[in-house]
């Protein structure tokens, strides 16, 4: 099992600035990819590299990057939230600037949950506060839509999108490939960083470490940087095809990830992750 702990900051959605082509000296970096039986991506908010990789405030996270992969040079796409949340799942913003919630579902095009389902793979968004699966509400409690893109693509099916208390005991019965928004507390959005730590060890430091030895990927996943300019966020992948205590330092952004999900799944990209490369240096 694979975990991966990102976070992400920015760079433009037109162009290839990822430099994998340096490290595979021209070898198809697809035949390096494993298959994981599960892909998790447990996404925070609105850090950068040095307020967490390093920080006495983020003690369990820190504690994770000798088991695995710190990846050194991961990137968002820009900013605010919805925007970043909408390119990770669609390889395209879709033409969204802002935070503000979307009515209905007005967009129809490629997605990993359609993508994924062409090779009769699963997918879940799990969204910590979400009143009841399937909603499109914009906000309830510490809940916020602009942290679960599933809610406004009409290709999407309601069972998609579900709720974080309803995610599986049983580790062999999770989706191929799951998301996870915590509250806006939890996410280090309104939270501090140590809360936000504190929340990932008590729910998922037991699924972090079944990872290990069961074939599949843990994220933890920034989807941008709170310095603007630079944008750079820290990326931490464990698991049973993770090099372990070992350094990345090629540069990835959001689209480079969704292109390495869909690969690990036999499913083609879309949109603007077609340009990207597949991450392939972190693997055993």
């Amino acid at each position: 099992m694979i975990l991966l702990i990102s976070f992400i900051s920015c760079n433009k959605d037109e162009g290839n600035r990822i430099s994998n082509e340096e490290f595979s000296e021209g070898k198809n970096l697809a035949d390096t990819i494993p298959s994981p039986d599960h892909i998790i991506f447990v996404w925070f908010e609105n850090k950068a590299y040095s307020e967490i990789v390093g920080s006495n405030s983020a003690p369990f996270i820190n504690s994770l990057i000798k088991e695995g992969t710190l990846f050194t040079n991961s990137h968002a796409l820009g900013n605010p939230s919805y925007p970043e949340y909408i390119r990770w799942f669609a390889g395209t913003r879709n033409g969204k600037l802002d935070d503000k919630c979307i009515s209905g579902q007005p967009f129809s095009i490629p997605n990993l949950f359609t993508r994924l389902a062409e090779q009769k793979k699963s997918f879940a968004w799990y969204s910590e506060d979400l009143p009841e699966t399937g909603s499109e509400i914009c906000s309830y409690g510490a809940y916020r839509e602009k942290h679960n893109p599933t809610t406004i693509f009409s290709n999407v099916p309601s069972s998609a999108n579900k709720r974080l208390i309803d995610f599986p005991k049983d580790y062999n019965k999770l989706e191929n490939v799951i998301c996870i928004s915590p509250n806006m507390n939890n996410d280090m959005h309104d939270g501090s960083v140590r809360q936000g730590d504190e929340w990932l060890k008590k729910n998922f430091s037991d699924l972090i470490n079944w990872c290990k030895t069961n074939n599949s990927v843990f994220v933890i996943y920034f989807d941008e940087s709170s310095q603007k300019i630079e944008s750079r966020i820290p990326v931490i992948a464990i698991g049973e095809e993770v090099k372990v205590n070992y350094k990345s330092n090629i540069y990835y952004d959001h689209y480079n990830w969704t292109k390495t999900v869909l690969n690990m799944n036999g499913a083609n990209p879309m949109a603007g992750a077609i340009s990207r490369s597949s991450i392939a240096d972190c693997w055993k």
